[in-house]
């Protein structure tokens, strides 16, 4: 009978193509944010519903918990130029950050009005540099490591931010998915406008960028399926067969252009033709993928999972499955 059992667990993870390995299970609860180190590949971040927890050994055996342990941490940054430091957003109680690897934290929260947080981004040349993405207030920044924060929600009408992308070319270039479209600024959040072509009237719940092209963006929505422009969001198209899956997250293989991964309440799929048709990437017993992050640092890049299923990650083509543990306090 156990075997049965671990047959069956298998066969419902496995995709046509891609294999996945399970690196914990949702013993904290699903798992709602990921964040890599910018250098070191074993060392990622979880954020789950019992708290922050962290690997630095590639996810295998266990994932501590270190720190938040009451606070469901919705998104985390971690600093590019001093990975020891780190900001996590959270589910109503704003933003802490620590200055230790996670080993220690702070609450800083000052000027931010609206704390539930849903997404946030940090300056790859500035670590004092974060965005963070609000349900029901906007987009707060702060240019002095959280000590304080600024609202900047000039013309960005709707203030409830599902998602944001930031430019690689240009870090003053972020897209931001609302509950009413696609907006844009060009000037550090200084602006924000919404092109008179662009995407209107759906809620967008991830953004992506094509590390290849960035100014090929695309947006999944809640329930019409991925949208992609390829002129820097100022119009939008929608694939010959739209996937109609309420989408939570998106991401883009930076080693093949056009591949682009969803996860949807239905589990994961992925087109190889830029969102134009979609195919089943495994995952199918999951009713929720909250985060795909991939890893480009890695050869191939890894595709991590965030969601019921706790942490998972594939490799491209991969053939074979190892399970290596749950998450543990």
């Amino acid at each position: 009978m156990k075997r049965r059992g671990i047959v069956l667990f298998i066969s419902l993870f496995t995709g046509a193509n891609l294999s996945w390995a399970q690196m914990g299970s949702p013993g904290h609860g699903e798992t709602q944010a990921i964040a890599l180190h910018p250098s070191d590949p074993l060392v990622l971040y979880a954020g789950a519903a019992k708290g922050l927890c962290k690997t630095t050994i590639g996810g295998k055996d266990n994932w501590p918990t270190v720190g938040l342990g009451s606070y469901s941490p919705r998104a985390i940054v971690v600093g590019q130029r001093n990975p020891d430091i780190v900001y996590a957003g959270t589910h109503k109680v704003g933003v802490y950050r620590s200055s230790d690897a996670g080993a220690t934290w702070a609450e800083v929260n000052n000027g931010i009005r609206y704390p539930d947080i849903r997404t946030m981004l940090i300056h790859p040349g500035d670590d004092r540099v974060v965005y963070a993405g609000t349900d029901g207030g906007g987009v707060y920044k702060t240019v002095d490591g959280g000590a304080y924060w600024a609202e900047i929600n000039r013309g960005l009408i709707d203030k409830v931010v599902r998602s944001m992308a930031m430019d690689p070319r240009d870090p003053k270039v972020i897209y931001a998915g609302t509950w009413h479209g696609v907006y844009k600024t060009v000037d550090g959040g200084e602006n924000w406008s919404a092109d008179p072509d662009g995407l209107y009237d759906v809620d967008v719940r991830a953004i992506a960028l094509d590390p290849s092209d960035p100014d090929i963006v695309y947006a999944g929505t809640q329930p019409r399926g991925v949208f992609r422009s390829e002129d820097g969001g100022k119009s939008w198209t929608s694939g010959r067969r739209p996937l109609m899956e309420h989408i939570e997250s998106m991401a883009v293989d930076p080693a093949n252009p056009g591949h682009v991964y969803v996860g949807t309440r239905a589990g994961v799929f992925v087109s190889t033709d830029g969102a134009d048709t979609f195919t089943t990437a495994g995952l199918r017993w999951s009713n929720m993928a909250w985060t795909l992050v991939f890893d480009p640092k890695t050869d191939p890049p890894t595709l991590y999972y965030g969601g019921v299923g706790g942490v998972l990650k594939t490799i491209s083509k991969g053939v074979q499955w190892d399970v290596t543990g749950p998450i543990r306090p």
